[in-house]
């Protein structure tokens, strides 16, 4: 009887057994509802499990009870508890920044948990979100220690972008590496931003080291899109949008000029000029010259791509298409850009594969003058009074000519009318690969890219005489081109191996680079008359003199050869350290420092896989350091020697009859000694991630000194009878601390996430030649004051001027403005003057009174990104911001006797308001001890801002009509630029930062041409 009641219950047992034993199915799919492949799917608690397909389907047979694991490298680990269930759909969320992702970094790549050196990764997503489709321009606010600016709203404006504040007095440009080949950060502009997979800041110098001479301002690494294996899928991207300026500044009207100009010459003790109205003369015409210059305007932005993966290769291909309009004056100021990229690589055999990566772009533009006080329709706008109409059909063109307003200024139109520069440009930009590997633990890659491209410039302007100060007598036209090559080849070998525990991937190699260019260009004069309105007659052999006209050309040369050396080592994951060396040999550099050696090292500590540090809610924790040197090669060619100029004049004979020869004579004394300028950064920092890997937290503290700034030698007396050379002379410290906090929740059917990025920056200046420590910077053509200063122990180019406390209010304020002995300090001054400090305690107020009255460089800049889903419906916020510097107003001039102003000027100084903030208004020549045209603390403003940089809001169709219509995705959305944002800058643009990295003249705003709101909508389509 035993035996049957034990035979009985291993039957049921077995039945129960069988019961529980079923089969689970189901389909992997990412945010966006596309088949993952390869997801790695485990049953908890064994060894068995599956992975999903190329359509990401899996099949697996389970427990009814049984507990599967999804997990997949760059999303988040998902469990699922079968419960008896026969099919399980998972939908894959991405682990944002997570430390498991593999990253490009220099010559290879490498898992982000193990990497020692500071990198940061830009949101490719986000950047796709920006209607303006410039790559620089888009990684605004998504990149810790990168700072962008100088982005104005003409049509293909290039941003400034710098990596870890200003390093140098001059071109602090980070390199650029594509696929491989290096190059300036200008060719950002021709990418679109469709076609990236990936882009990687490298901003320390173990990430930088590699690449030696070019390495000191940072490099942003960019990886474009190929084909996913078992896929074949076209995809299009378009979108449309109307552009408007996002403020622009408010000027008086009629009555209001009108009154202040009379009150501006009553204050001086004149009177205007004969016919100028009296106050409260009725006036006819009120023009406001903003709303005369800026206008509505268009952008379009299209983009189609194929691409096709398989196990032994695959294939990448778009076409893009950018049209932008200028808001101002959108039939000459545009930009027109076609992209064509093809990408492939493909597996020969197991153990070679050869790839390639080709863009061919070209560029139809034409633009305005932009940020210049002086001849800009910005600036006549600002200046030009509201009593003057548009149009004259009695005067020249067609467009009326202020009466009063004179010296450089003239009606925006007609300098508009006047202005024809037309530009053309076609490039290539190319590399392919052949990478051998005949073992799993070698490889060898060699590497050669070539960059072309050409150019033309047609300008033409015509005769005209617009005011007596404003004429021209012949007409001119012009024409520039140019062509350059450069090409590089790269050899390098990279060993991974495993001993045990430890892991080596050592990188050793050569890089070649060579680059040739020629530019030329031709102009003349007086052309027919019907060329001013047949552009078929705009051509310098239709001028009819040829002694009047002139050509020249310039060639160029450079070459860089390089050896590098990388090992990266960990041990167990747990224990990390890198080290670089790359010595490199420049034809920019003199015969005496033509070589030089760049080294940097690294160290990590994973203490998360400490068993001492077992805390739950804490998934990652490493700590690293880093030390090194990297170099800034960014100079003008043959600073080490004395270039000829073939266009000096000598005069011979006696005065009354001299004859004039044609000459030569070096442009400057040579300096065989010139080197780069060198950076040496330390850095340390961790990266974390809390509670199942929904947080992350990355922190950096840099110090970077660049050393050996290229300064012109103040040493040299002037009976040397040339201009002195360049000398390596100055020194420069950035130093400040950067931050990222990212979350990701899923809460139901609701996911948010957020990212805040910030970074600080203290700059300042260690040592310059000279026993007086200064180098000069942006001088003021109001004043011909220099107005920034490159000083030891200042900020680089910070604001120099007088520091002003006020308004006097009355003339008691003048009188009790003394100094120690009871002596007035002004005067001259009177009641509504600027109040100027006795700074260096002197007793009088003079220049030597000029001080550090505010500086460019932010202490603080931030970004914020958000983003929510929830169903078919997506939301993303990204908001930007700075704080802690000042923005130098240098587009008011005060000095027109005529000019117009803002409308802040209302709350100025006068008998009937002896409290005003701005001071009183005064025509002609003052004392400048009381002269409130001064360069003074008054003129410089905060330019702090807070801006939400981008809205956009969009709607997925649902995968079952997907489905029907054989698609995998179809999103539309609407989306808003620069909606709103928030600052105290009374002028066009809190955003001046550096234009085209001229850091002597940066955040002065002489006309800003102010950015754009753009407001669209657009379609993306994926078959």
């Amino acid at each position: 009887m035993k035996h049957i009641l034990t035979l009985f219950f291993l039957i049921l047992y077995s039945f129960a057994s069988i019961a529980q034993e079923n089969t689970v199915s189901g389909i992997v799919t990412d945010e966006n509802d596309e088949p993952l492949p390869g997801v790695n799917i485990m049953i908890v608690g064994t060894s068995s499990g599956t992975t999903t397909g190329i359509d990401g389907n899996y099949k697996l047979s389970v427990d009814a009870n049984a507990v599967l694991k999804f997990s997949f490298i760059g999303y988040k680990t998902i469990s699922e508890n079968v419960n008896g269930r026969t099919s399980i759909n998972v939908k894959m969320v991405s682990d944002f920044e997570s430390l498991s992702e593999v990253v490009v970094i220099g010559y290879g790549t490498q898992k982000k948990s193990v990497s020692s050196a500071a990198m940061s990764s830009a949101d490719v997503d986000a950047m796709e979100k920006i209607s303006v489709p410039n790559v620089g321009k888009s990684m605004q606010g998504l990149t810790n220690g990168v700072t962008v600016s100088g982005a104005s709203g003409q049509a293909g404006s290039a941003p400034t972008i710098l990596i870890r504040g200003i390093g140098t007095n001059g071109n602090n440009s980070p390199l650029v590496v594509i696929d491989g080949l290096q190059a300036d950060v200008g060719i950002l502009n021709s990418l679109s931003p469709n076609d990236i997979e990936s882009i990687q800041i490298l901003k320390d110098a173990a990430s930088t080291a590699i690449y030696g001479t070019r390495g000191a301002n940072g490099v942003i690494v960019v990886s474009t899109k190929n084909g996913k294996d078992g896929r074949t899928e076209f995809s299009y991207n378009g979108s449309a949008f109307v552009q408007e300026p996002w403020r622009t500044p408010e000027l008086l009207n009629a009555d209001q000029y009108v009154d202040i100009i009379n009150e501006k010459f009553e204050n001086a003790n004149r009177t205007p000029v004969a016919g100028f109205p009296a106050r409260g003369t009725a006036t006819q015409i009120d023009t406001d010259w903003m709303d005369v210059i800026f206008q509505p305007t268009t952008l379009h932005n299209h983009n189609m791509s194929l691409s096709k993966g398989s196990e032994k290769g695959s294939f990448f291909t778009s076409i893009s298409y950018v049209s932008q309009e200028g808001i101002i004056a959108p039939e000459k100021s545009y930009n027109n850009r076609l992209t064509i990229r093809v990408n492939s690589q493909t597996e020969v055999n197991e153990y070679l594969t050869f790839g390639q990566s080709l863009s061919v772009v070209q560029t139809e533009s034409e633009s305005i003058p932009e940020n210049n006080a002086f001849g800009t329709p910005i600036a006549d706008a600002l200046v030009y009074d509201p009593l003057t109409p548009v149009y004259d059909n009695n005067a020249q063109f067609g467009f009326a000519q202020s009466p009063y307003v004179q010296k450089e200024y003239v009606n925006p139109l007609s300098r508009i009318f006047i202005a024809n520069n037309q530009n053309s440009s076609k490039n290539l930009f190319g590399s392919a690969y052949l990478e051998v590997s005949p073992f799993e633990w070698l490889k060898f890659k060699s590497d050669f890219g070539v960059q072309y491209y050409n150019y033309t410039n047609d300008s033409y302007s015509p005769a005209y005489s617009l005011t007596p100060a404003f004429l021209q007598n012949s007409s001119q036209v012009g024409f520039g081109a140019g062509n350059g090559l450069q090409w590089q080849w790269e050899n390098y070998a990279t060993v991974t191996k495993d001993f045990g525990l430890n892991n080596i991937e050592a990188v050793l190699g050569t890089t070649m680079i060579e680059g040739n260019s020629y530019n030329y260009g031709g102009s003349g004069q007086d052309l027919p008359v019907e060329a001013l309105t047949n552009e078929s007659l705009r051509y310098i052999t239709l001028t009819p003199d040829s002694s009047r006209r002139s050509f020249s050309n310039s060639p160029g040369k450079t070459a860089l050869q390089s050896y590098f050396f990388r090992t990266l080592y960990n041990y167990n994951e747990k224990y990390l350290a890198t080290a670089a060396f790359r010595y490199d040999g420049s034809t920019q550099f003199g015969p005496e420092n033509k070589y030089a050696l760049f080294s940097a090292y690294s160290a990590g500590w994973v203490i998360s896989e400490e068993d001492f540090l077992d805390v739950p809610f804490i998934d990652f924790f490493k700590i690293r350091a880093s030390y090194g040197s990297n170099g800034n090669d960014r100079i003008s060619n043959y600073q080490y020697t004395s270039v000829i100029n073939f266009l000096s004049t000598y005069q011979f004979g006696q005065s009354s009859n001299q004859t004039v020869y044609q000459g030569a004579v070096p442009i400057n004394l040579p300096n065989p000694f010139v080197r780069w300028e060198r950076s040496i950064q330390s850095d340390i920092g961790f990266d974390s991630r809390f509670f199942n890997g929904d947080l992350g937290i990355e922190f950096d503290y840099y110090n970077k000194i660049t050393d050996g700034l290229l300064l012109v030698d103040q040493s040299v007396p002037i009976f040397a009878g040339n201009n002195a050379p360049f000398k390596n002379v100055g020194k420069v410290r950035n130093s400040g601390i950067e931050f990222k906090i990212d979350y990701a929740k899923e809460v139901g059917e609701l996911f948010l996430a957020a990212t805040l990025n910030g970074s600080t920056l203290k700059n300042e200046v260690l040592e310059v030649d000279g026993a007086d420590g200064i180098f000069n910077g942006y001088t003021w053509p109001v004043r011909n004051t220099i107005i920034t200063r490159m000083e030891k122990g200042e900020p680089l180019f910070y604001f120099r001027g007088y520091e002003s406390s006020g308004v006097f209010e009355s003339q008691a304020d003048v009188i009790r403005h003394i100094n120690r002995s009871g002596d007035q300090l002004q005067p001259d001054a009177k009641p509504g003057d600027l109040r100027f400090e006795d700074t260096n305690g002197d007793g009088v107020i003079d220049v030597n009174d000029y001080t550090n009255i505010g500086k460019p460089w932010a202490d603080f800049t931030f970004g914020l990104n958000l983003t929510a889903e929830y169903k078919n419906f997506d939301l993303n916020l990204l908001i930007a911001g700075q704080t802690g510097n000042q923005i130098f107003r240098t587009f008011e001039r005060q000095d027109v006797p005529y000019n117009n102003y803002t409308t802040e000027w209302l709350d100025r100084w006068s008998e009937d308001n002896p409290t005003g903030s701005y001071p009183r208004v005064t025509a002609g020549a003052q004392n400048p001890v009381a002269n409130n045209n001064s360069p003074s603390s008054f003129y410089v403003e905060d330019a702090d801002f807070l801006r939400v940089k981008n809205l956009q809001i969009g709607y997925s169709v649902p995968k079952s009509i997907l489905e029907k219509a054989k698609m995998t995705k179809a999103r539309i959305f609407v989306s808003v630029d620069n909606l709103l944002t928030l600052t105290g800058y009374s002028g066009f643009d809190p955003e001046i930062g550096v234009i085209n990295y001229n850091v002597a003249s940066s955040n002065l705003d002489q006309g800003f041409y102010p950015q754009t709101r753009n407001f669209g909508a657009g379609l993306q389509l994926t078959f």
